[in-house]
C-alpha cells in the first residue's frame, strides 16, 4: 500500500492523521519570526478584503484570523500548493479550497483544573455546505503534555498530541477536540488553519453567522463561498 492510501485510511477509519516532518524546521521558524512581527503590528502583505490590520499586541492569550493574509512565511506555508496536495490526496478530494486561519499564542499559566472546551469545528461552520471540511493544527514550537497541545477524542480517550515543529495533525470538521490549559513552561504557538472540499458553498442556518461571512462578495444577496480573495483553491 502507499504512503497516501496508508494515510487516506487512516484518516478516514481514526477521524485524525499526524504527519510527522511535513514542513522544514526553518520554514516553522521563519513563520515563528513572522508571528513574532505580527505582535509588532508588522506587515509584508497587505489583503484585498476588509479586514482591521494588526496592531501591536501583549495579551496573554491571543488568537488571530486571517493573519496569513498578512505576512508571506504564513501565506506561503498554507497556500503554497504543498499542504493544498497532500489534504487531497489524504481526504480523497479532486480540489480543495481555503476556508480560514487562526494564528494561535497563550502564555503559560499557574496550573489549576483542566478545561479541555470540547468542540467540533461542524458546530462554527453550520452555514458551510461541502463534501468535507478539515483542520491542519501546526505547532511553532516543540510541544509537551503539560503545554495543553490539541487533544482529540478517539475512541472515548482524550489524546494529547505531543508534536514537534514540522508535524502537523490533520481532522475532519467531526472529531471532537479542544485545548486545554498551558501549564508549560513556554508559550504554546500553533497556526489552525481550515480547508474545505471545492464545492464548498453558503448554506442559511436560521441566525448563525462565521466571520467569512461578513467579508467574501455577495452572489445574489448572499455570501459566495467561492470568493478567490478570500476562499481560493489550491494548486
Amino acid at each position: 500500500m502507499r504512503p497516501q492510501e496508508r494515510r487516506r485510511q487512516f484518516l478516514a477509519t481514526q477521524g485524525y492523521l499526524i504527519v510527522k516532518d511535513f514542513f522544514t524546521v526553518e520554514e516553522i521558524t521563519s513563520v515563528r519570526d513572522a508571528q513574532d512581527a505580527y505582535y509588532r503590528g508588522e506587515t509584508n502583505l497587505s489583503p484585498t478584503f476588509q479586514w482591521p490590520a494588526p496592531r501591536p499586541c501583549t495579551v496573554r492569550s491571543r488568537k488571530h484570523p486571517y493573519a496569513s493574509f498578512y505576512r508571506t512565511e504564513l501565506s506561503q506555508l498554507l497556500r503554497d500548493g504543498r499542504l493544498g496536495t497532500l489534504l487531497k490526496e489524504t481526504a480523497d478530494l479532486k480540489s480543495i479550497r481555503f476556508w480560514h486561519d487562526q494564528l494561535l499564542y497563550e502564555e503559560p499559566r499557574t496550573p489549576g483544573p483542566v478545561d479541555y472546551h470540547w468542540h467540533r469545528e461542524e458546530s462554527r461552520w453550520l452555514t458551510c455546505s461541502a463534501e468535507k471540511m478539515l483542520t491542519a493544527w501546526i505547532p511553532l514550537t516543540e510541544f509537551t503534555h503539560e503545554m495543553g497541545p490539541i487533544t482529540l477524542m478517539i475512541a472515548g480517550t482524550p489524546r494529547r498530541m505531543t508534536l514537534s515543529p514540522g508535524d502537523l495533525v490533520i481532522f475532519p470538521s467531526t472529531t471532537l477536540h479542544g485545548n486545554p490549559q498551558n501549564f508549560g513552561d513556554r508559550p504554546r504557538r500553533a497556526l489552525a488553519a481550515h480547508f474545505a472540499s471545492g464545492d464548498l458553498h453558503y448554506r442559511p442556518h436560521g441566525k448563525f453567522r462565521h466571520v467569512n461571512e461578513r467579508i467574501v462578495r455577495k452572489a445574489a444577496g448572499l455570501p459566495d463561498f467561492s470568493d478567490p480573495t478570500v476562499c481560493p483553491l489550491l494548486p
